[in-house]
C-alpha cells in the first residue's frame, strides 16, 4: 500500500473531469429499495463502517481492511458506510491532513479503499470534512466520488445520499425502513444521549426501523422508541481535535443481522461489534 502523500497540490489537482459542474446545492437525503440476501437460515447480514477519514494520518488502514476480511469471511454482499470517508480539507484540521487537493483525496480514496469480491458498499456523504468541498465548491462529493470511481473501474461503490439516506428493506409481504444517518455537533456527556435526541425528533410517519448512526465515532447499540440505533465507530486513531476536547474515539465497526416477519417488521436484530485498540498497542506487543 502507498503512503499517503504530504504534498500540497492545487486544491483540484491537474484535473477533476469526473466532478460535476457547480450548480444548486444538493438537498439532503435519498431513497433507495435494497432486497438484502438472506444467508438461507432467515437472517439478512449487512456491514456497517463510519469515519474512515482516509487522508487523514489518524486513519487505520489495519482496521478497515480487517473489517472487510470479516465481512467477506462472515458472507456479507452489502456493508453500509455512515460518512466522513475522506478527512477533507479546512482550517480546523490542516496538521491531520495527510493528503492535500479534492481530486488527490478521492483518488487516493478509490487506489485505497478495501475491494472484496461480491461486497458493495453503500455510503452517504457527511456535511463535514467530504462535505467542506461539497459546501465550497457547490457540487455533490458523493456522486463526484461514484463518478470517478467507474472511470477508474471500480463498480462496488454505490451513493445514497447527503447527510442521510433511506434504505426500504424488503421482506417477503412488505418492508422496513433503515436509515443511514451522518449527526452534527459534538458529542455529548453520555454516549447514547445523540442517538436518543436524534430518535425523539423524528415527527410523525417519518420513524425508521433501524439507524446506522455515523459522525461521533462511538460504537453502540440502543432501543428507542422502538428504533433499533447503531453507532459504527470509526477507523481512525484520536485526532488532535478530539485530544483536546477529550473525546474518545471507538475504533471499529460492526455486522448487523436481523431478521424480518412477513410483513417486514424488524423482529430479531443482532449486533456484532469488532473493536481494535490504538496503533501504538500492536506496535508495542507485535513487532
Amino acid at each position: 500500500m502507498s503512503k499517503p502523500s504530504e504534498t500540497r497540490p492545487p486544491l483540484f489537482g491537474d484535473s477533476l473531469a469526473a466532478v460535476p459542474e457547480p450548480h444548486t446545492s444538493p438537498e439532503p437525503g435519498g431513497w433507495h429499495r435494497l432486497k438484502i440476501k438472506d444467508r438461507g437460515d432467515g437472517w439478512k447480514v449487512f456491514g456497517f463502517v463510519s469515519d474512515t477519514h482516509l487522508c487523514s494520518k489518524h486513519y487505520r488502514p489495519d482496521v478497515l481492511k480487517a473489517l472487510y476480511s470479516w465481512f467477506a469471511r462472515e458472507g456479507v454482499s452489502e456493508v453500509f458506510h455512515g460518512g466522513n470517508w475522506i478527512e477533507g480539507q479546512a482550517k480546523l484540521n490542516q496538521h491531520d491532513v495527510a493528503v492535500f487537493g479534492l481530486d488527490a483525496q478521492l483518488r487516493f480514496f478509490i487506489e485505497q479503499y478495501p475491494q472484496e469480491k461480491g461486497i458493495t458498499t453503500h455510503y452517504i456523504a457527511g456535511d463535514d470534512h467530504e462535505g467542506w468541498y461539497q459546501q465550497r465548491e457547490v457540487f455533490s462529493i458523493g456522486e463526484a466520488l461514484q463518478s470517478k470511481a467507474h472511470s477508474m473501474g471500480r463498480r462496488d461503490l454505490h451513493y445514497l445520499g447527503y447527510v442521510e439516506a433511506d434504505v426500504e428493506l424488503a421482506g417477503s409481504r412488505g418492508s422496513a425502513v433503515m436509515r443511514i444517518m451522518h449527526g452534527g455537533g459534538g458529542s455529548a456527556y453520555a454516549i447514547s444521549y445523540r442517538p436518543q435526541k436524534i430518535v425523539e425528533s423524528w415527527t410523525g410517519g417519518e420513524k425508521a426501523s433501524v439507524l446506522l448512526l455515523g459522525h461521533y465515532h462511538k460504537i453502540s447499540y440502543n432501543l428507542t422508541r422502538n428504533v433499533h440505533v447503531v453507532q459504527g465507530g470509526c477507523t481512525a486513531d484520536q485526532s488532535i481535535f478530539m485530544r483536546k476536547k477529550s473525546i474518545e474515539a471507538h475504533v471499529g465497526g460492526c455486522l448487523v443481522r436481523l431478521r424480518q416477519g412477513k410483513a417486514g417488521a424488524i423482529t430479531e436484530f443482532v449486533p456484532h461489534f469488532r473493536t481494535f485498540f490504538d496503533k501504538g498497542f500492536y506496535a508495542r506487543h507485535y513487532d
